[in-house]
């Protein structure tokens, strides 16, 4: 309904034509209305702040299992106590952020055993793709593997926790892309992704990052060589003792196991 009480002399001589009990409807009704749309902002405000914080979330900027402080969140969003809460509210109702109780909120953690189940899957997908993969790799296919195992390491130096997932997968898509059987490289994107909370690969900790691009240098030498037995080490080894495949630092007995049965 158009604003047609912009003045009080119009709003005045109108009241007095149609009736003051008329006119006060009215003008409840667009207070009422007003309201209204203040509170849809506001709620649309919340949605907002939750998608803001799930993004830190996806990007690395929480860990699985770690905290999240209240007052942080409202110091690095700039949000108010009550709309962070809600926020918090909202995540936890997604999966994403778990509730507990009387402590607080945290990042939701992949459960542990489905994480070194998965592991023991890619293991075995993966070692049998770059077993198909060695036989069609010639000169030119090992100049562009080289040139995504250079393009992770500068990633690793100076790029984005985006960049350095996304061109550490690039560097083993290069590979895979060469097994006979392309279904299989097909499947080993879909199970790396699985075990996730979201979409991109997290090192805890630089030197990690640093041990990945160690064991992208020892899978390029095999291949290389044409030894098979020792790209095969190297993937396995690479899956194995990578700390982008673990939600914590703490690999437990998991790690141990895998390196003596290597």
């Amino acid at each position: 309904m158009p604003d047609i009480y912009c003045s009080s002399g119009r709003r005045d001589l109108l009241c007095t034509f149609i009736g003051a009990n008329l006119c006060a409807i009215v003008l409840a009704s667009q207070a009422l209305q007003k309201r209204e749309a203040a509170m849809k902002v506001r709620k649309e405000q919340k949605r907002l702040l939750a998608a803001e914080i799930g993004a830190a979330i996806l990007q690395g900027d929480y860990r699985p299992g770690e905290w999240l402080r209240q007052i942080d969140l409202e110091e690095a969003f700039a949000a108010k106590r009550f709309d962070v809460r809600s926020a918090l509210t909202q995540l936890a109702a997604s999966g994403m952020v778990t509730h507990v109780e009387n402590r607080g909120y945290r990042v939701a953690q992949p459960d542990l055993n489905v994480v070194r189940e998965i592991l023991a899957i890619r293991t075995l997908l993966e070692v049998e793709a770059a077993t198909q993969a060695l036989p069609n790799i010639g000169p030119d296919e090992l100049k562009k593997i080289k040139q995504a195992q250079q393009i992770f390491e500068d990633a690793v130096a100076r790029g984005s926790k985006a960049d350095q997932a996304n061109t550490n997968a690039a560097f083993h898509d290069e590979i895979y892309r060469h097994a006979a059987n392309q279904s299989l490289a097909s499947l080993i994107v879909e199970i790396r992704n699985r075990a996730r909370p979201g979409p991109i690969a997290l090192w805890p900790s630089h030197a990690e990052l640093q041990r990945s691009a160690a064991h992208h240098v020892e899978i390029v030498d095999a291949i290389e060589s044409r030894d098979l037995a020792a790209l095969v080490a190297a993937v396995r080894r690479h899956i194995v003792e990578s700390g982008a495949n673990y939600p914590t630092r703490d690999l437990g007995p998991v790690k141990k196991a895998s390196a003596a049965s290597d």
